[in-house]
């Protein structure tokens, strides 16, 4: 954009015909001219401040918007501020400085916290840091606000367009701001949507102290008294684990009915748990046995040989325990996996023999398997 601004001075500054032709007339506006005019300029200085204004700000906004992104937004707050100067203005323009504006309103919304390093001359040159928030607002209220007010006393003597420095300023600070709340544009916690909410919060902070809110009134939470048998369970599931190990299963399985008789709800690891179920099954501790497979069904419901366990647990609740709703669900849950035939066979004829829910059961005739 500085290159292309530089060439076309070059080539006005030699041919001012050329020029004439591409200026905003607020008079006779067209459509074409609302675009031209931006890469025009007076002369030397003009396009000099207004080239180091754009190479100041210009690239930390193509950054964060990317190049055509920048190319759109730079033009747009070009042709915004040419609107502006033609509402209110009789006199053509020429110049970058609108889109130029746009471009630091953007710089302020997108990067309020960095710094500007100025060089001064006072009575000697020295440099300093200015916070961009303060720079760019400073220089917005005294050179555009300030001066248009009193543009009509100096008449026009300053031959500023402070009308569309005005315009392409509220054009930036206002579209990068919607592209930030709509996201269009990446956030990070130094924009000003994110500063504006921070200071919200303190805000709101600030008020509920004034409404007697105590930050400093700390309560502790009630202290509940820890699980006397939590480290009974504890031992006991490690002491099952290790009875396992050693293929000491009857053991394990008196162990894991008393666990069971401290928190019902305690399962051990999935071939664990259906190791102790089918000892429970073999030494005839039938609810505790049925129990612990209704757990194993409950947590390990993937298991790969599940209707085989449905089918041991449906046996216990028809034959054992009497439960024999239980008993018909875990048959025909099975019966829809199982291949087995002689399995198939054992299922359906104990849902024969204990009949619909209406009916009572028959006598056991066939051979219980074993676990």
């Amino acid at each position: 954009m500085i290159l292309t601004n530089v060439v076309i001075f070059g080539i006005t500054s030699k041919w001012p015909e050329i020029a004439d032709r591409y200026v905003l007339s607020p008079l006779h506006p067209h459509l074409l001219n609302y675009f031209t005019y931006q890469f025009l300029h007076a002369n030397i200085p003009h396009v000099l401040f207004n080239m180091l204004f754009l190479y100041v700000f210009g690239n930390n906004v193509n950054d964060r918007m990317g190049n055509f992104g920048y190319l759109a937004f730079y033009l747009a707050g070009g042709v915004f501020a040419g609107i502006a100067y033609v509402f209110f203005e009789k006199a053509d323009i020429v110049g970058a400085s609108g889109a130029i504006a746009a471009v630091i309103g953007a710089y302020l919304v997108l990067l309020p916290r960095s710094h500007i390093t100025i060089v001064y001359l006072l009575f000697f040159i020295g440099v300093a840091e200015i916070p961009s928030i303060w720079l760019i607002l400073g220089y917005f209220l005294l050179q555009d606000i300030v001066l248009q007010v009193f543009h009509s006393s100096l008449n026009g003597g300053d031959n500023v367009a402070h009308v569309a420095h005005i315009g392409g300023t509220v054009f930036g600070l206002t579209v990068c701001m919607l592209m930030l709340s709509v996201h269009l544009l990446p956030r990070d916690q130094f924009d000003v949507l994110a500063l504006l909410q921070r200071w919200n919060k303190r805000r709101q902070y600030q008020d509920l102290v004034r409404k007697g809110y105590d930050p400093f009134a700390y309560t502790p939470p009630k202290r509940t008294a820890p699980d006397p048998n939590l480290d009974r369970i504890h031992d006991l599931r490690a002491e099952i684990s290790e009875l396992l190990a050693q293929h000491k299963v009857e053991l394990a399985a008196k162990e894991y009915v008393n666990l069971q008789e401290i928190d019902s709800r305690q399962v051990l690891s999935k071939q664990n748990q259906l190791d102790v179920a089918n000892q429970l099954y073999s030494d005839g501790q039938y609810p505790v046995a049925a129990q612990a497979y209704e757990l194993f069904i409950q947590h390990y419901p993937k298991y790969e040989s599940l209707e085989h366990v449905r089918l041991m647990l449906g046996m216990l609740y028809s034959r054992y325990l009497g439960r024999y709703d239980a008993a018909r669900e875990q048959f025909k849950l099975a019966l829809d996996r199982l291949h087995n035939e002689r399995e198939r066979d054992l299922a359906k004829s104990e849902l024969e023999r204990i009949g619909p829910p209406s009916a009572p059961p028959g006598p056991a005739t066939t051979t219980v398997p074993q676990p």
